[in-house]
C-alpha cells in the first residue's frame, strides 16, 4: 500500500524548530537533530525506496523520550506507511491508532490516519434470503476434489424471538458441522454450534451486547465463560460480514472474530478489492474480492457484486472452496432427489441435502450421500443394476437378503446383528429387509448402523445409516420415511 507523504511539513517543523534553537539551546538543537533524521528518513523511504532503512531512521525518532507532538506524530504516520508497504498491516494499525489518540491536537496527521485506519463497520444490509442454500466442491492444488459442502440461511423463531440461522455441513475427510444464529436487526451473534469428529459438540451462548459468551464443550463436559473489550462476532458469521460489505474497492475494516472452540477471539481485517468478471455456476459474473488477513494468514473470498453478494469462491493456500451450485429450499416441505443415470428418486428433509459421491459413479452405480446438517447420523444409498448379481447365479428375494447380511457383517467389523430387530421390507415392486448391526460405542465408530436392503427386477438398492444411540428415537423415522419414498423411474 503506497501512501502519498508531504515534504512542506518537515521543512516546516525544521523551520520552527531553529527558531526554537535560539532560546532553548541545546534541547532544540536535539531536535533539529530529529528533524534531520526524520528528513533523512523520508528521503530513504521516498528517494531511495529503502524501506528498511527509513523503518530503522522512524524507530529511532521515536524512541526518543522526549519529542514535539508535530514531530511524533507526522513520525508515527510516516513509519506506518512504511509497515503498510512492507506488509505489516497489524503493526502499521497500532501506531495509526496511536497516533489518533495520543495526538488529536495534529489534526492533519489525524486526518490522514483515520483515512486509513479500518472503518468502524456496522453490519446494516441483508442480502441473502430465507431458504437459500449454496453449494461447494473443495478442490486442491492438484486439481482433486477433497470434498463437498452446503450451506442453509433460513429465518427462524425461538421463545419469542427471530433469528437467522446458518448451517453449514461439511463432507471433507470426514464429517463436521456448523451453525450460527444472529439477530435480524443488529445482526449480533446470538449462539452457534459446530460438531467436530474430533471434538464432539461445542456450544455457545452470546450476550446480547456481544461482550461476553458461555461455551460448552460436550466431550470434556465442562463450560467456560468470556467477557470481551468489544462487541465480538461469531467465527461462523464471518462470510454474512463480508457480504455486507460496502462495494467501495480499498475499503478496510478490522472485527474481532471469536473462535469457539480454541475460546480465542481474533482481530481480522477485512478488505474489499477489484470488481472482476469471473466465469462462475452462475455464468459470467462481476464479483468482489475480500482479502481476509489475520495471525499471519491471508484468505481470499469472492462475492457476486449485484443485491444477493452470494459466495462465489474461497481461495485459502492451495485449497479452493468452488461454489457449484445455488436454490432456494423450505423448511417446511419435504424435497425431492432425483438420479437421471439410474432412474429412481426419493424424498428427503429439505434441510438435507443429497450430495453424489465424486468417484466410482457411473451407469451401473450410484452412490449417494444425504447429508443431515447437523451430523445427526451418516446416510447414503449405493444402487446399482442387477448386471453382476444375475451373472453370478439365479437371483431370489431370499439370495439377495443373504447376501446384504453377509455384506453388512463383512464391512462392519465388531458388531452383531440383532435379529429381533430384523425385519422384511417391501417399497411398491422392491422386496428386501432392514437390519440393524448393534456396535460398541466406546470405540470409534460406534454408532449403531442400520441396512434397508431392496431388490427389484433391474436395480437393487442398499440404504445405509450410522446413528448414535442417542439419536436413533429421532432420525429412525427420518432415514424409514427416505426409504419408503423410492420410486424407480423411468
Amino acid at each position: 500500500m503506497k501512501i502519498r507523504l508531504r515534504y512542506n511539513s518537515v521543512l516546516a517543523a525544521a523551520a520552527m524548530l531553529a527558531s526554537s534553537a535560539l532560546v532553548f539551546g541545546q534541547e532544540a538543537s536535539v531536535a533539529l537533530k530529529l528533524a534531520d533524521e526524520l528528513e533523512r528518513g523520508i528521503y530513504l523511504h521516498e528517494g531511495e525506496g529503502d524501506l528498511d532503512s527509513a523503518a530503522l531512521a522512524y524507530e529511532g525518532i521515536l524512541a526518543e523520550t522526549e519529542l514535539l507532538e508535530s514531530l511524533a506524530a507526522e513520525t508515527c504516520f510516516r513509519l506506518a506507511s512504511v509497515y503498510l508497504e512492507q506488509g505489516k498491516k497489524a503493526l502499521a494499525f497500532k501506531l495509526l491508532g496511536d497516533l489518533v489518540e495520543n495526538y488529536p491536537d495534529e489534526a492533519p496527521w489525524v486526518a490522514e490516519a483515520t483515512a486509513i485506519l479500518p472503518k468502524d463497520f456496522v453490519p446494516e444490509i441483508t442480502p441473502w434470503t430465507d431458504g437459500e442454500r449454496t453449494h461447494f466442491k473443495w478442490v486442491l492444488p492438484t486439481g482433486n476434489t477433497l470434498g463437498f459442502s452446503f450451506s442453509t440461511i433460513s429465518r427462524y423463531e425461538w421463545e419469542g424471538r427471530e433469528f437467522w440461522r446458518k448451517e453449514t455441513r461439511f463432507m471433507l475427510n470426514g464429517n463436521r458441522a456448523t451453525a450460527v444464529e444472529f439477530d435480524p436487526e443488529t445482526f449480533r451473534s446470538a449462539y452457534s454450534e459446530m460438531n467436530l469428529d474430533t471434538m464432539g459438540t461445542v456450544r455457545a451462548w452470546y450476550g446480547e451486547d456481544g461482550l461476553s459468551a458461555k461455551v460448552e464443550f460436550a466431550n470434556s463436559d465442562s463450560e467456560r465463560s468470556y467477557n470481551f473489550q468489544e462487541q465480538v462476532y461469531d467465527n461462523e458469521q464471518a462470510h454474512e460480514l463480508m457480504r455486507q460489505l460496502p462495494l467501495e474497492v480499498g475499503y478496510a475494516m478490522e472485527k474481532k472474530i471469536f473462535v469457539t472452540f480454541s475460546g480465542v477471539p481474533v482481530d481480522i481485517n477485512f478488505e474489499v478489492g477489484e470488481i472482476e468478471k469471473m466465469d462462475t455456476a452462475l455464468g459470467m459474473v462481476d464479483c468482489y474480492s475480500v482479502k481476509i488477513s489475520f495471525a499471519g494468514q491471508k484468505q481470499t473470498a469472492y462475492f457476486t457484486a449485484d443485491d444477493r453478494r452470494l459466495p462465489i469462491k474461497l481461495v485459502n493456500g492451495g485449497l479452493e472452496a468452488i461454489l457449484t451450485k445455488v436454490e432456494t429450499v423450505d423448511y417446511d416441505s419435504k424435497m425431492e432427489y432425483r438420479n437421471e443415470e439410474l432412474g429412481f428418486s426419493v424424498e428427503i428433509p429439505s434441510a438435507w441435502a443429497a450430495v453424489p459421491h465424486d468417484r466410482g459413479n457411473s451407469e451401473e452405480r450410484q452412490r449417494i450421500w444425504f447429508a443431515e446438517p447437523m451430523v445427526r447420523g451418516l446416510y447414503a444409498v449405493d444402487a446399482r443394476t442387477n448386471i453382476k448379481l444375475n451373472a453370478e447365479e439365479p437371483l431370489s428375494v431370499a439370495l439377495f437378503v443373504e447376501k446384504a447380511k453377509e455384506r453388512l457383517l463383512e464391512k462392519r467389523k465388531g458388531g452383531a446383528l440383532d435379529e429381533d430387530w430384523t425385519k422384511a421390507i417391501r417399497v411398491g415392486n422392491l422386496e428386501g429387509v432392514a437390519c440393524r448391526m448393534a456396535m460398541d460405542d466406546s470405540k470409534p465408530n460406534g454408532d449403531d448402523v442400520y441396512m434397508y436392503a431392496l431388490l427389484g427386477d433391474e436395480k437393487h438398492y442398499i440404504f445405509e445409516a450410522m446413528i448414535a444411540k442417542g439419536d436413533e428415537a429421532d432420525m429412525v423415522p427420518v432415514l424409514e420415511g427416505i426409504v419408503e419414498s423410492l420410486k424407480e423411474t423411468p
